[in-house]
């Protein structure tokens, strides 16, 4: 990420400002979204909180459901192709209906 210093006064003084100039090694698609008032503003405002523009917060927000997606399905495909396993120990008969609601035992 370059940085490049533009002034807000005369050239050479000390109150130089710094833009983040980003370079993008993919080509972006250009999209448009349709939101109700109330979430645009909450968006704006949101995005302003962390500096980021709302194509940058919406992209990053897409982005990162991406990902953790991806994440999942694999964690899921990983599971599933163990296949089943034998448990450990002896077999035992489940527990009566009775004895799991027995409140007499917490009283």
């Amino acid at each position: 990420m370059g940085r490049r210093p533009t002034t807000g006064s005369a050239p050479g003084t000390a109150d130089r400002k710094y833009t983040n100039i980003v370079y993008y090694s993919r080509i972006m698609k250009n999209i448009t979204v349709t939101l109700d008032d109330e979430t645009a503003t909450w968006a704006r405002v949101y995005a302003a909180q962390q500096n980021k523009s709302l194509s940058r917060f919406l992209g990053e927000l897409l982005h990162t459901t991406m990902r953790e997606s991806h994440a999942y399905e694999d964690a899921m495909q990983r599971y599933l192709s163990t296949g089943p396993f034998p448990l450990n120990g002896e077999p035992a008969p489940y527990p009566k209906r009775e004895e799991l609601h027995d409140r007499g035992k917490l009283r």
